[in-house]
């Protein structure tokens, strides 16, 4: 995709394909021209940082942990587990609660440190970090579970189990890269505009572009284990 936006962008130049935006006129940009090859190059490391890699990072430490320490396991099968993993799970299942009820009761007594300065969650530390509290719901009941039942031993045990997903999504973090560069290629050509996609709706052409890889990823190394 992102080769064919670039060719299509270096020949809709060549034909000076133009368009009347709020009275302006935007010409289709070629990345291949001097001016888009210096543009390409300068920001070449910079797209990445407009992708979304710190969410993830942290749901896959997420998801790491949860696998790691065997507590997706024991959810997926609480009815067959000893007494020793049912009390871990107890315990781990207390610290989410707490957890929750620390969310809630942040609401109600309206101590605003989850929410916006005016109370909504417009703008609010909980609707900008949402994936970050997300981990933090997985990764404390799950790291809990993980040293009472003694999957997790040692700090090296927790950073391993966190990290357990990051290299087999390893090729995720690629694909959120060059998805980056195509949506900025697209800014940059004036594609967009030229295909009368509106600020909405390239956010959701992004969201898919940057997340839509990831669960296409983990069953594509779920099968590979499967069959190894």
């Amino acid at each position: 995709m992102l080769v064919l936006v670039i060719m299509i962008s270096w020949i809709g130049s060549i034909l000076e394909i133009r368009s009347m935006e709020r009275n302006s006129d935007i010409i289709l940009q070629s990345v291949l021209s001097e001016q888009g090859i210096r543009w390409f190059i300068r920001n070449a490391a910079a797209c990445f940082s407009t992708a979304p890699a710190g969410e993830a990072l942290m749901i896959l430490m997420a998801m790491g942990i949860g696998q790691g320490s065997g507590y997706f396991r024991a959810l997926r099968r609480m009815r067959l587990l000893s007494p020793k993993e049912r009390v871990s799970l107890i315990i781990s299942m207390v610290v989410l609660l707490l957890y929750i009820l620390f969310i809630v009761m942040d609401f109600l007594f309206g101590s605003y440190s989850l929410l916006g300065v005016s109370g909504t969650l417009k703008g609010s530390p909980m609707a900008e970090g949402a994936v970050f509290l997300c981990m933090l719901a997985i990764a404390l009941p799950a790291t809990v579970y993980g040293i009472s039942v003694g999957s997790i031993r040692s700090a090296d045990d927790c950073v391993a189990a966190f990290s357990g997903m990051i290299g087999p999504a390893a090729s995720f973090l690629i694909t959120m890269l060059v998805a980056s560069q195509l949506i900025q290629v697209i800014l940059y050509t004036n594609f967009d505009v030229m295909l009368g996609i509106g600020p909405r709706l390239m956010r959701l052409i992004s969201f898919l572009l940057y997340w839509t890889p990831l669960p296409l990823i983990i069953c594509s190394n779920q099968k590979r284990d499967k069959e190894v």
